[in-house]
């Protein structure tokens, strides 16, 4: 079986040797995956699409796969991708009766660029190791430059209201999920009791027109 050393050696390559082993030595194996994946492997055409193919595919033998699904514990990442989408799903079953713009197949392809190298190793950086680093800010940005349910999408203009109320969605989802623990028998009132931080990122006009959904859900 091939040591977490031996799986950097091969997914970089000879050139990319020597300065992948010293982010290891320096900063451990999970900050060396970073720099390999955004400086070596993500960079070239031919590494980048025998790695996603190696992933697509479930091709448990591969270099890649061990590398990134196994040792750096990307499973885990898809694993908390899915419990937010499933609990995404629920939170629209439970509010939909509020939205006039969403619909079910928004909620059914809800986070799927999480499930994308782009942004997995970035995602597995800071959500399954704790770590800010360079890569997981860029796989934050290229998750609101391709998801139109974050108001980072829209730049500085208003969102689409169907996305509008997909981010009110969102917002349930994690809260039904991390702060109310999946509970059952949570009240409407309970599950729009955001903290006002994750409001501010609204344009004013867009922030009012949530503002008003939330009422409708606290009184329904």
């Amino acid at each position: 079986m091939a040591t977490r050393i031996e799986l950097l050696e091969q997914a970089v390559g000879p050139t990319e040797r020597a300065k992948t082993l010293k982010t290891y030595e320096d900063k451990g194996f999970e900050e060396a995956v970073s720099y390999a994946w955004e400086e070596v492997i993500s960079t070239d055409p031919d590494k980048r699409s025998a790695a996603e193919h190696a992933i697509g595919a479930h091709e448990k033998d591969n270099v890649y796969y061990k590398l990134l699904i196994d040792e750096y514990n990307m499973k885990e990442h898809f694993s908390q991708v899915c419990s937010h989408r499933k609990f995404v799903k629920k939170a629209y079953l439970r509010v939909k009766s509020f939205l006039q713009h969403m619909t079910e197949q928004d909620a059914d392809r809800h986070d799927l660029t999480k499930f994308t190298l782009a942004q997995g190793v970035g995602y597995t950086a800071r959500w399954v190791h704790g770590t800010d680093n360079a890569c997981w800010k860029k796989a934050l940005q290229h998750h609101y430059d391709h998801e139109p349910h974050h108001p980072q999408y829209f730049k500085d203009g208003r969102m689409e209201p169907r996305y509008l109320e997909e981010s009110l969605v969102d917002m349930i989802g994690s809260r039904w999920e991390r702060n109310l623990e999946g509970a059952e028998d949570v009240s409407n009132q309970d599950l729009v009791d955001f903290n006002p931080v994750y409001l501010s990122r609204y344009h004013p006009e867009d922030l009012e027109e949530v503002k008003k959904l939330i009422e409708k859900i606290k009184q329904g």
